[in-house]
């Protein structure tokens, strides 16, 4: 087994990627080319790297309320299908947040 050092983020358990943030560092995961989210002990910042209207804003801001990553798109986009997002981002981005969540409230 590689020592942690050796592991990509998507590759950390929950317990490592807490382990990373209270030692100070910053945990990114990309959705796409349209999301950034850095997670950390102080924070989570999400990067949006495209334009969007005041309505995508509002619906996304809206869904992190909800523990959801939601953009509505525009009819035009949104008929060639959802936003491709790789499962391993995805599930770094469930363990990362679960990480912070034990960190900020133990």
């Amino acid at each position: 087994m590689p020592s942690t050092d050796d592991l990509n983020d998507t590759e950390r358990t929950t317990e490592e990627l807490a382990e990373a943030m209270f030692s100070g560092n910053v945990i990114e995961v990309y959705f796409d080319t349209l999301l950034t989210f850095h997670i950390s002990l102080s924070g989570v910042d999400v990067f949006v790297r495209h334009s969007l209207a005041d309505d995508q804003i509002a619906d996304l801001a809206a869904g992190f309320g909800d523990g959801e990553v939601r953009i509505t798109m525009p009819p035009a986009i949104h008929a060639t299908g959802p936003m491709p997002v790789d499962p391993g981002e995805a599930a770094l981005l469930h363990r990362a947040l679960a990480a912070r969540s034990r960190l900020v409230s133990g």
